[in-house]
């Protein structure tokens, strides 16, 4: 049975299918029970519907700082995820090297090593999804 999803979850999930692809997304939903459904409607409605959706900002922009957020916090995984996110909208490995830079001189040097070596493990895992993109 399909479930009931508001008219805010599915305009989110629009947003976050043209932010993460359609694998991620499609991931997300099959990996998700009951329990976990719940957890991934409010996402759609709140973080991709509301703010993501909103005009204030360009997706590049949104990429970056959440990278930034992520990254001051030391969350590896979620860094690896918007490390690929920054890739997908157009930031080189430059332009992350140096967000992250940015980061050490707010939320310390372990964070921004914490950050260094997620975003390396996400370029190789990127690279190996997209073979044919160009190298940056």
């Amino acid at each position: 049975m399909k479930r009931k999803r508001s008219a805010l979850a599915r305009k989110g999930e629009i947003v976050r299918r043209k932010i993460h692809g359609d694998a991620h997304v499609d991931r997300n939903y099959r990996e998700a029970d009951e329990f976990m459904t719940m957890f991934q409607d409010v996402t759609d409605e709140f973080c991709w519907g509301t703010i993501w959706a909103r005009p204030g900002l360009n997706a590049k922009t949104r990429a970056a700082l959440s990278l930034t957020a992520t990254a001051a916090q030391s969350q590896a995984g979620a860094v690896k995820m918007h490390v690929k996110t920054c890739l997908r909208t157009g930031w080189s490995k430059r332009e992350i090297g140096e967000i992250l830079l940015h980061v050490y001189a707010y939320a310390g040097v372990y964070a921004c090593l914490s950050g260094f070596n997620a975003a390396r493990e996400a370029f190789a895992e990127f690279e190996r999804e997209h073979p044919r993109r160009p190298r940056r």
